[in-house]
C-alpha cells in the first residue's frame, strides 16, 4: 500500500516553546562526508578540514545563568559542521543540565561504541527525543551518508529503542530512496522509531536530485538575490537561536553556511553583531540583544531595498516564502 504523505509547515510548532528551546551545536567533530555539509563544502572550498571546536560545557553554564538562559527548557542538539556522538563532553553535557532540560539529540548513528550508547541511553528520560538521520537502508545510505556504517547505526537503533526516551528515524528524499519511502518507513517502524521523510534543496551531488515533486523548492537559490532587493520578514526572535561549537550565539543556523557566511554583513559588521554574542564575554540575555538588533538591521534594510541585505535572508525569511518541505506520517510536532 502507498503510503499516505502530507506537508507539513515547520511553523506549526508553538512559538512560546520555540523561545524556550536552544539549539546548540556541541562540535564540528564528525566521521561522515556528507557531500551537501558545511565541513564538506569547507573542505572543498579551502582544500583543508573545518577547524576542530568543541563547546566548553562550563562556559555554556555560565552565559545561561541569566533570565533568559533559566527560561530555557529544551537543548537541540544538531550540528552544522559536527554531530553530537562525536562529542567528548556529551554525557557531561547531559549529567549537568539534566534537571533544567530535556535533549532532543540529531545523529546520524554511525560508528559509536555499544558502551557509548548504553551510557547515553541510561541517561535518558521520556522528555528526551534521539532522532536518527537515516537516508535509507543498508544498501542505500551510504550514497549520501558517506562513510556510515550500518551495523553501528543498528546498534545505536537498538539500544536507543529500549530506553525512556522517544526514538524518531528521519529520511532525506533523494534519488535512490523516492520510491522506496514505504520500505523504510516499515523498517523504520519495526525498530520501535516513528518516522517521517523530508524533502531538501541541498545535495552536494547532482546525480542524488529526486523527480522535481519530491524537491523543496521555496528555498532554492536564485541569481536576483545577489542584486535585487526583496522584502524580509526576519523571524530570528520568533526561532530558535542557535549556539556554535565555537562559542558564538546565532539568529539561526542557516547564516553559517560557509558559501555566503563571510559575505554576510552579521561576519563584515562582527563587532556589532558577533562579538556581542560571544559566550565567553556576554550572557544570553546581552547576546539576545545583538540578535534582536541584527533582526532590525534586515528589517530596516529590506524595507529601504539596501543590497546589505544577506542571500541567506531572502532565502530563507522574504516575504510569503513559507517552510513546507517537511513530508511527515504520525509526527507532527517537528522542532527542525
Amino acid at each position: 500500500m502507498k503510503m499516505d504523505m502530507k506537508l507539513s509547515n515547520l511553523n506549526d510548532l508553538n512559538q512560546t516553546k520555540r523561545h524556550n528551546l536552544l539549539h546548540i551545536e556541541t562540535t564540528t567533530r564528525c566521521i561522515l562526508a556528507c557531500p551537501a555539509c558545511p565541513r564538506t563544502t569547507w573542505q572543498n572550498m579551502l582544500k583543508r578540514p573545518a577547524a576542530k571546536a568543541d563547546l566548553d560545557v562550563d562556559l555554556l553554564e555560565q552565559f545561561l545563568d541569566c533570565e533568559g538562559g533559566k527560561q530555557i527548557t529544551k537543548f537541540l542538539l544538531c550540528g552544522d559542521y559536527g554531530d553530537s556522538i562525536y562529542y567528548p563532553d556529551l554525557l557531561k553535557l547531559i549529567r549537568r543540565f539534566r534537571n533544567q532540560v530535556s535533549f532532543h539529540i540529531i545523529t546520524n548513528g554511525s560508528r559509536q561504541t555499544e558502551k557509548f550508547w548504553h551510557n547515553l541511553s541510561a541517561l535518558l528520560t521520556k522528555d528526551d527525543r534521539v532522532v536518527f538521520s537515516i537516508d535509507g537502508l543498508e544498501d542505500t545510505n551510504h550514497l549520501y551518508r558517506v562513510n556510515s556504517d550500518w551495523h553501528s547505526i543498528m546498534q545505536g537503533v537498538d539500544i536507543i529503542a529500549q530506553s525512556a526516551a522517544q526514538m524518531h528515524w528521519k529520511t532525506i528524499v533523494f534519488n535512490f530512496n523516492y520510491n522506496k519511502l514505504d520500505k523504510i518507513k516499515t523498517f523504520a517502524e519495526s525498530k520501535g522509531a516513528t518516522f517521517h521523510a523530508e524533502k531538501t534543496h541541498r545535495y552536494g551531488n547532482d546525480s542524488l536530485v529526486p523527480p522535481e515533486s519530491y524537491v523543496e523548492t521555496n528555498h532554492l537559490y536564485q541569481e536576483e538575490f545577489n542584486d535585487q532587493p526583496f522584502e524580509i520578514e526576519p523571524r530570528c526572535e520568533k526561532n530558535a537561536k542557535i549556539i556554535s561549537a565555537d562559542g558564538f550565539l546565532h539568529p539561526c543556523d542557516w547564516i553559517r553556511n560557509p558559501q555566503t557566511f563571510y559575505k554576510s554583513q552579521l561576519w563584515k559588521q562582527k563587532e556589532r553583531w558577533l562579538e556581542k554574542t560571544k559566550m565567553k564575554d556576554n550572557t544570553y540575555d546581552q547576546a539576545l540583544v545583538a540578535i534582536r538588533d541584527w533582526e532590525n538591521y534586515v528589517r530596516q534594510n529590506s524595507l529601504i531595498g539596501s543590497d546589505n541585505v544577506d542571500v541567506l535572508c531572502k532565502m530563507l525569511c522574504r516575504k510569503g516564502c513559507v517552510e513546507n518541505n517537511k513530508i511527515t506520517v504520525g509526527f507532527e510536532n517537528n522542532d527542525r
